[in-house]
């Protein structure tokens, strides 16, 4: 479209994504300095993209991730553009349930034989959990101990136990009145959620589950 503003569509499009990248995982220690940044990138955006809306009526804004969609309402503009939060992940690194987030993965395994389950680095069970995680076996949290390995990792079930190989076990998820999240994991390993998620390995089976 031609006119005073004298640009393309596609000249628009690229203007505009390059206002749309808003740092709102707001990191612990850095909220009040990112909520600055925030404000300054919207003010940037509004005050570019609502004249462009404007003169050009199709255009549709959006700016908002899960992080602006969840704590962010003047970030919404026409529309958001969820990522983790559509899985149940928390962008904060919180737990999800205080905002009314369910998470839709879960990571299990079997016991192998006693103590020794089927999951190591090479399924995505990262060696900074080695003597660093906590395991579900039977609705009840275990220990891991030692060192991850490539495809098992130890669990201290304790002196006695009545678990036998081929018991489910839960590494991420719930089970019975217990619960492991992506976020438990992520703070072990000073990392966000989503990077443990997308760490585990195409080696895993994947099941839907309605």
């Amino acid at each position: 479209k031609t006119g005073k503003l004298a640009i393309t569509h596609i000249e628009v499009v690229e203007r505009l994504r390059g206002y749309t990248l808003l740092s709102c995982q707001l990191e612990t220690g850095r909220t009040h300095q990112i909520r600055i940044h925030l404000a300054e990138q919207l003010g940037a955006f509004r005050d570019f993209a609502l004249p462009l809306k404007e003169e050009f009526g199709e255009i549709v804004l959006h700016a908002a991730n899960s992080a602006a969609t969840l704590r962010e309402p003047e970030s919404h503009f026409d529309m958001v553009r969820c990522g983790v939060a559509i899985y149940g992940l928390d962008p904060m690194q919180a737990d999800p349930a205080a905002r009314r987030l369910e998470p839709a993965l879960e990571l299990r395994s079997y016991v192998a034989d006693v103590k020794h389950f089927k999951a190591g680095y090479g399924d995505g069970v990262r060696r900074g959990l080695s003597d660093n995680a906590d395991v579900l076996v039977g609705g009840r949290r275990y220990p891991l101990v030692g060192t991850v390995s490539m495809d098992n990792i130890t669990v201290d079930l304790g002196p006695e136990t009545e678990v036998q190989p081929g018991t489910s076990a839960v590494l991420i998820g719930s089970q019975g009145e217990e619960r492991i999240l992506a976020e438990d994991l992520a703070r072990r390993l000073d990392t966000i959620n989503y990077e443990v998620t997308c760490g585990i390995s195409a080696r895993v089976p994947r099941a839907y589950v309605r």
